[in-house]
């Protein structure tokens, strides 16, 4: 009979560990990442079609009321007759263009959005409100070859919307700042008469509403008329880019974007919102690169867990393997010990006194680890100070006690000023502005402390421009304040200066308190000090930073060389 080799108790545990726990853990992180991608599409997409719809409507009624301007002239009785106007009379003229001036010039002064407007029949100007107004000259450039005339002929009364620039110009990038709406105005008895009223709109507008509108992703919204010509744009694209308008997605300068577009009812014109793909790629890759991380992590962590697991069966067999080798030798007096495995324990024939040792042992190992992650917990939590904004309430309990109103208020406004600048979202700052939170934050230390308190703080006015990182010097004032001020029993004083010598910018944060130990510099409590050195680094690594005692003085300084200072400060 042939004998296969048996698989061992280990490698038993281990293919156990891997179905149990890698491969489950390895397809829900697989199905996460896959459900994140569906929500980020998904999301794409509906943000897409949510601010298309939002604009078309917007644009749709904006042109509403174009129209309507438009067609305002129709209540003019030229427009009703068969007057010819190369036979009118100059007087005449005159009076027909008043009539259309008192109609629209009140449009045109009123609205930001416009640009020029101009009413042209018979290829006369009978009005206008333009800025140059021999540009639409017909002796400058023929009205043939004008697109907005054109285009509005061959409407034939319906509107024509037409780009600022030439269709036919190069391929690099196209951002007007204006577009132009015309109409065929008809006149009723005299179908051949050429009447075209054109606005010259202004885009400003258009960049102001759309900046305002919510997107996750980089967008480009475009507009396009009934031939296709780019009317408007958020941001400037070139003819690279408008090759791909009539397909829904496409790849173009490294990015991929995915297009959503709606053609108003009513008007010849195209709404496009492009989207980058490539961005909502870059966070699923993200997304995927951190699961990979943290799926290693874990698996780390497990496989750590059961080959420390797996020793502690392995130890077990092999014992219960030797006691028996032992029996069969005769040594009858060799005893299985306890073990901490109840399957084990049951092959076990009998428990002596080593077995108990052993089993005291582990538990003492064991609880001795348990001591020693509390000793950790606390270690943290010992970190943790009563937090300063709690003191400045009780203070001001105190001083609502005692009836202090005015300085009630004044420690107020300065509680706030401190909060407005630590919330605030900016990285950076400037040296004044960091001096006047600490003025306020003295401030606050001096209604704590009274008269065992007195600051001063001055710069000279060209260094408090000096760019720095937010909130780099509240961690030396607190320690100075908490380390050197606060265990004093008498008065101290504590000064903040900033100065420049030999071109060099020296700030200085001086103490008379009891100062630093040098075991409270390197302890652990003194997170404070190294992130500040970890900040000054990160800052500029020419900056040098130092702590020392002289004279019952504890100095802190920060001493800030040319090639650092960025040209912030004159």
């Amino acid at each position: 009979m042939k004998h296969f080799k048996l698989p061992s108790l280990s490698q038993k545990l281990f293919l156990t560990f891997v179905l149990s726990f890698i491969i489950p853990l390895t397809l829900t992180g697989a199905f996460l990442s896959y459900q994140f991608s569906n929500y980020q599409y998904r999301n794409l997409q509906a943000q897409s079609q949510s601010n298309l719809r939002l604009i078309s409507t917007y644009l749709s009624n904006y042109m509403n009321d174009i129209n309507n301007v438009t067609k305002a002239l129709y209540y003019n009785s030229y427009f009703r007759s068969k007057t010819d106007l190369a036979q009118m009379s100059i007087s005449d003229r005159n009076t027909l263009s008043k009539e259309i001036g008192d109609t629209l010039t009140l449009t045109a002064y009123s609205r930001d959005d416009f640009g020029d407007l101009l009413f042209i029949s018979e290829k006369e100007v009978l009005y206008f409100n333009a800025v140059n107004y021999y540009q639409y000259l017909s002796t400058i450039q023929p009205l043939e070859s004008r697109n907005w005339y054109t285009e509005a002929i061959k409407k034939e009364g319906k509107v024509a919307i037409t780009p600022y620039y030439d269709p036919d110009s190069d391929g690099g990038p196209r951002r007007a700042d204006s577009f132009f709406i015309s109409r065929q105005l008809k006149n009723l008895f005299d179908p051949d008469q050429e009447n075209v009223i054109m606005i010259n709109m202004k885009t400003q507008f258009l960049d102001e509403l759309f900046s305002e509108i919510n997107s996750h992703t980089p967008a480009i919204i475009v507009f396009t008329n009934d031939s296709g010509a780019l009317i408007y744009s958020s941001q400037a694209v070139d003819s690279g880019f408008l090759s791909h308008l009539e397909e829904d997605s496409f790849r173009y300068h490294r990015n991929t974007w995915m297009q959503e577009t709606q053609t108003l009812d009513s008007f010849p014109l195209t709404v496009r919102i492009f989207h980058s793909v490539s961005y909502i790629h870059r966070q699923i890759a993200a997304f995927i690169a951190g699961s990979i991380l943290c799926l290693l992590a874990a698996i780390c962590i497990a496989y750590a867990i059961f080959c420390r697991n797996n020793r502690w069966i392995r130890i077990p067999v092999n014992h219960i393997q030797s006691i028996l080798k032992e029996m069969e030798d005769g040594s009858l007096d060799a005893r299985c010990e306890d073990l901490p495995i109840r399957e084990f324990q049951n092959i076990g024939s009998s428990v002596n006194h080593m077995a108990e040792k052993l089993q005291e042992k582990i538990h003492n190992e064991y609880e001795l680890r348990i001591a020693h992650k509390n000793l950790q917990f606390q270690a943290l939590q010992s970190q943790i100070r009563p937090h300063f904004i709690i003191n400045t309430i009780y203070s001001f309990i105190t001083l609502n006690q005692i009836g202090e109103t005015e300085l009630l208020n004044d420690c107020f406004y300065k509680f706030a000023a401190i909060l407005r600048y630590v919330l605030s979202k900016d990285q950076n700052t400037t040296l004044g502005k960091e001096l006047d939170f600490l003025d306020s934050y003295c401030a606050l230390f001096h209604l704590r402390f009274g008269d065992r308190i007195r600051y001063t703080i001055s710069c000279s006015e060209p260094l408090r421009s000096l760019s720095m990182p937010k909130l780099l010097l509240q961690p030396l004032v607190e320690n100075a304040v908490i380390h050197g001020i606060e265990p004093s029993e008498i008065p101290c004083t504590l000064t903040i200066t900033a100065e420049r010598h030999d071109g060099k910018i020296y700030i200085i944060i001086e103490d008379s308190g009891v100062g630093f130990t040098e075991e409270q510099l390197t302890s652990p409590n003194s997170i404070g000090i190294r992130n500040v050195e970890n900040r000054i680094q990160l800052w500029s690594r020419d900056i040098a930073f130092y702590i020392y005692r002289v004279d019952g003085l504890t100095i802190q300084a920060i001493i800030i060389p040319e090639s650092a200072q960025g040209g912030e400060t004159p």
